[in-house]
């Protein structure tokens, strides 16, 4: 049986609806979704580290909005370009509803690592890290003299923030490339020939999506902390007097790693992108409702759709078709849906 999604035409895949939307769509989506979880995780930690440090409560919260305010685009825009690049028609990269952790020593039914998958995520983790090193590197000088004082742009000014800007793109994409590379070393494919219904494999793959980010938020974190001192030791007198306070590091370390890992669930998992565009941005749309998973079981339940797996499908050919706008024959009118729970009793 050809796997589903792949061959049959009448194929209705849980991780397929999210192509119901242009690509302009989904990557607004991402931008969006990942520069709210970014500020979030940045207006957490940063002002309970400068209430720590012993300043006061106006300044440690109005200077942790600023920077949410701030750092947030800059990492979402870099998650969505990111985005944008894998979707490109034919590099299929990021399938993550066919892969799953394995743990080293431990015996899967998948096969090996995926060499495609690993040649696609580092590089996009190290254009990721160092997209998100140039926003930030901006965003660090603007919220500085916001904070400090007036803007001012002159040779100085300009000097450090491209330091600032050389830095982070650095440690981002040292932090992006190492991290996502052992990720996809990790990974085997599922068999989706396995799930029972297509109400299982989402479940199985949400386990798998937060044991990912379970695993990537303390990696970023210290890669991050850790990377930034070594990048200042190297290049330390190369591009001028560089510091780089472990509390600093891993302040951003801890909003890198929790940032990056939901970000990277909801961008580049079948999960993550279920949630945020299937479950919440086309019902906000109208174009589905909001009980997805009840909508599809009814259709099943009335004959409508049929399980085969993990995916639907549907019964009448010619319903398809007229739902997705296409041909039918001369004189053919529109079928009349079946209410009985099994329909024809084919399929489950």
């Amino acid at each position: 049986m050809e796997p589903p999604g792949r061959g049959a035409a009448q194929d209705l895949a849980w991780w397929q609806l999210r192509d119901s939307l242009g690509l302009p769509s989904r990557i607004l989506a991402v931008v969006l979704a990942c520069s709210l979880v970014t500020a979030l995780a940045d207006w957490l930690v940063f002002p309970a580290k400068n209430l720590a440090a012993g300043r006061g409560a106006a300044f440690a919260l109005g200077t942790g909005l600023l920077d949410a305010l701030l750092f947030g685009p800059a990492v979402g825009l870099a998650f969505g370009l990111v985005h944008g690049l894998m979707s490109v028609p034919g590099i299929r990269a990021f399938e993550p509803s066919r892969v799953r952790i394995r743990l080293p020593g431990r015996r899967g039914r998948g096969v090996g690592p995926s060499s495609r998958r690993f040649a696609t995520l580092v590089p996009a983790g190290v254009l990721g890290g160092s997209v998100m090193g140039l926003g930030c590197g901006l965003a660090f000088t603007v919220g500085a003299q916001l904070t400090y004082g007036g803007v001012v742009v002159d040779a100085a000014v300009i000097e450090a923030t491209a330091v600032n800007c050389l830095m982070y793109g650095l440690v981002f994409a040292l932090a992006g490339g190492l991290v996502l590379g052992l990720v996809a070393a990790l990974e085997t494919p599922i068999d989706l020939g396995s799930a029972a219904t297509p109400t299982d494999l989402p479940a199985v793959n949400r386990s798998v999506v937060v044991r990912q980010a379970l695993l990537l938020a303390p990696m970023l974190t210290l890669v991050i902390a850790f990377g930034g001192r070594l990048m200042t030791e190297l290049l330390q007198g190369v591009v001028g007097s560089l510091t780089w306070p472990m509390a600093d590091g891993l302040a951003l370390g801890a909003v890198g790693g929790v940032a990056g890992a939901l970000s990277y669930a909801l961008a580049f998992t079948a999960w993550g992108q279920w949630v945020l565009l299937t479950r919440i941005w086309l019902p906000l749309t109208g174009r589905l409702p909001w009980a997805t998973v009840a909508f599809l079981e009814d259709a099943y339940r009335r004959g409508v759709l049929r399980q085969v797996g993990a995916v639907y499908q549907f019964r009448h050919a010619r319903l398809q078709r007229h739902l997705r706008g296409g041909p039918t024959s001369p004189g053919v009118t529109r079928p009349v849906l079946p209410t009985s729970s099994r329909g024809d009793g084919s399929g489950r």
